[in-house]
């Protein structure tokens, strides 16, 4: 049994992705910009950010290339303005509601070069695993056009990064579909859930895992039928963040519409939340999902809370069988264009 929650120790935060104008400046122009949440562990706790990128830019960099780069950290991102045209993909753009889980070491490349702007959620499972690692050849020329620093992103906050490949702990899993082993990513599309889990109260969920295998991060994908309700929550044991893409809720008696997002550090007590008429599609990050399931087994006791523990328990137990969680011990070979955002 977990001891009893404390009342949170920083208030809750939260703003919505159409108006970045008071995010952090990553930028000498301004024009790229983000807000960021550290979460959990403040070593090696993920890292949950905004990005917003204007028209016309071609990637993070002021100098407008794209290099072949890793991090060693698992990351997952999903594509939010409402065009198709964001950040190109092995080739093809990543449209509204299009998201990617890429394991740590993985080589990848990104273009924005002739997109319409974009806004990213990007979640890094390690914060350790912040620094992009480039080739030989590219680190000079990559490290000093990067428009972004660990000072503005982490302020005084920043851990021990990750020093070798070797050093990182990558555990990938998806409730929804299978990951090649050869190949660590995985694609999918908040709009189509044909191989989501339907739960006994009508919603589609999907979720992934990464970093530590037993006790790493957790993103929950939702869609939510019209008028579909949760109760009020226990406080929760570990930081969250929420993001409403599509729809609207009311949580308690706040009405929240598409694009409205908040950071719920742990100790927040969450109110009674009721979608609309057009129901919903949310996306939670859990931070620690070993503190979360324990909490929502010893308070939560209702039959939403069960489905979804069993749920991530079968993906632990196909991870440890599987021993994905041990670090990759060299990056995987570079050449397809896969996304590059935050690095």
């Amino acid at each position: 049994m977990m001891d009893d929650a404390q009342p949170a120790s920083k208030p809750v935060e939260e703003g919505n992705i159409a108006f970045p104008q008071r995010w952090n400046s990553l930028s000498e122009d301004g024009d790229y910009r983000e807000v960021s949440f550290l979460m959990g562990d403040s070593e090696s706790g993920p890292m949950a950010r905004v990005l917003s990128f204007p028209p016309g830019r071609g990637s993070v960099r002021a100098n407008g290339r794209a290099y072949a780069h890793h991090h060693r950290t698992d990351t997952f991102r999903i594509a939010l303005a409402a065009h198709s045209q964001q950040t190109r993909v092995s080739g093809r753009w990543m449209g509204h509601g299009e998201f990617l889980l890429r394991g740590a070491n993985d080589v990848y490349v990104e273009s924005l070069e002739g997109g319409h702007g974009a806004l990213l959620l990007l979640v890094s499972a390690d914060r350790r695993g912040y620094h992009p690692v480039y080739s030989d050849r590219d680190r000079a020329e990559a490290e000093a056009t990067l428009d972004e620093s660990a000072s503005i992103v982490f302020g005084a906050e920043q851990p021990h990064f990750h020093e070798q490949d070797e050093d990182t702990a990558s555990g990938l899993a998806a409730t929804f579909a299978n990951l090649d082993p050869k190949r660590p990513e995985l694609y999918g599309d908040l709009h189509d859930q044909t191989s989501w889990h339907r739960m006994s109260d009508g919603s589609d969920v999907a979720m992934v895992l990464m970093g530590d295998p037993s006790s790493g991060t957790l993103v929950e994908m939702t869609h939510w039928p019209s008028g579909a309700s949760e109760p009020a929550k226990s406080p929760n044991q570990t930081d969250k963040f929420w993001l409403l893409t599509s729809g609207s809720c009311y949580i308690g008696e706040r009405l929240y519409h598409a694009g409205d997002f908040r950071f719920l550090p742990a100790g927040t007590v969450e109110p009674e939340i009721v979608r609309g008429d057009s129901g919903s599609i949310e996306v939670v990050v859990i931070a620690d999902r070993a503190r979360w399931m324990e909490s929502a087994c010893a308070q939560d006791q209702n039959t939403r809370s069960a489905e979804l523990v069993g749920l991530i328990k079968q993906q632990h137990e196909a991870l440890h069988l599987t021993d994905t969680g041990t670090s990759r011990l060299a990056p995987s070979p570079a050449g397809e264009l896969v996304s590059d955002s935050g690095g």
